[in-house]
């Protein structure tokens, strides 16, 4: 790991001109394999994201503002994000703040919240205009709060997702639904739940983001679903998994790269001509790979974003 960080310089110079100059050049500046935009069987320069949940404590805790924290993503090499929140800027701001550090948004985890209560489309659609406005393609529901073991709420979600796509479509958006676990844990009559959103939502008006950490952790195979139908899964959260575990009640996610998951025979899957993949980076909690460390998601990006320039199918 010596190429992509040095840890001690990192966080010396996080705390001083910036964290990104305390990487590599290799790693900062994206030489190297950056230079191939496109292939088959490589992760484009241009498709290479970092969801902010990942990032959230840097700003929670006031160590770093969005605009600091743009800038340095985007010297580390990635060229975009994917959005839960506009982290108490307004739209124009955040969109500025994207601008100046050279990222877009094209994905946004935006909603609308499921189960639905009351007239819940006219707020919706004042996310979406918000969502257009910050130029993004995709807008999604990442999570709902269950209960995950009553069948018929699943039929009720997948017509809740489709009308969700319905308006999406009208402001030029595709809709998408994020998974975790409990998709995949549910099963009624032998079929996970999963398989009800697939079969019960219209494939032009809903799209799925394949979280592949949970999907994994929910014991099913990300590679079965993704060579059903690869058309289907235009986002990934590329999102790691330890060797071992950590111990009782603590998660075992990890940077990406150092894992356990084989994310080649993944992304081969799901590869296939003409389509186009977004490779969106996450870490729920990146102090379990560094503890203890003031800018441990800034390492976490550092070894992640090498990962997706080097990792070949």
């Amino acid at each position: 790991m010596e190429q992509s960080v040095s840890r001690r310089g990192f966080i010396g110079a996080a705390v001083g001109t910036g964290a990104a100059a305390a990487v590599s050049p290799s790693v900062a500046l994206g030489h190297g394999s950056d230079r191939e935009h496109s292939s088959s069987d490589r992760v484009p320069r241009d498709r290479r994201g970092m969801q902010m949940w990942s990032m959230r404590r840097l700003i929670d805790e006031g160590i770093q503002t969005p605009a600091q924290l743009f800038r340095t993503l985007g010297r580390l090499g990635y060229t975009e994000i994917e959005k839960f929140t506009l982290h108490g800027l307004t739209v124009d701001q955040f969109r500025r703040a994207l601008r100046d550090a050279g990222l877009r948004c094209p994905s946004g985890h935006d909603g609308p919240g499921f189960p639905a209560t009351g007239n819940w489309e006219p707020g919706y659609r004042q996310t979406l205009e918000d969502s257009v406005a910050l130029g993004q393609k995709y807008t999604g529901l990442a999570w709902w709060p269950g209960p995950y073991d009553q069948e018929a709420l699943w039929h009720q979600l997948a017509q809740h997702l489709n009308r969700a796509g319905e308006i999406a479509a009208e402001y030029d958006l595709q809709f998408f639904y994020h998974n975790h676990d409990f998709e995949f844990s549910n099963r009624f009559n032998g079929r996970a739940a999963y398989d009800i959103l697939l079969e019960e939502t219209d494939p032009d008006l809903v799209k799925f983001e394949l979280d592949i950490y949970w999907i994994v952790y929910g014991g099913e195979s990300p590679v079965h679903y993704l060579s059903e139908d690869p058309a289907r899964f235009p986002l990934y959260h590329v999102k790691d998994r330890t060797w071992r575990d950590r111990g009782p009640d603590v998660q075992d996610w990890e940077d990406t790269g150092p894992g356990s998951i084989d994310f080649p025979d993944v992304f081969e899957a799901g590869d296939g001509r003409w389509l186009d993949k977004h490779f969106i980076i996450e870490h729920d909690w990146p102090l379990l790979s560094h503890p203890g460390e003031r800018y441990a998601e800034y390492i976490t990006a550092a070894v992640s974003i090498e990962y997706l320039r080097n990792v070949r199918w």
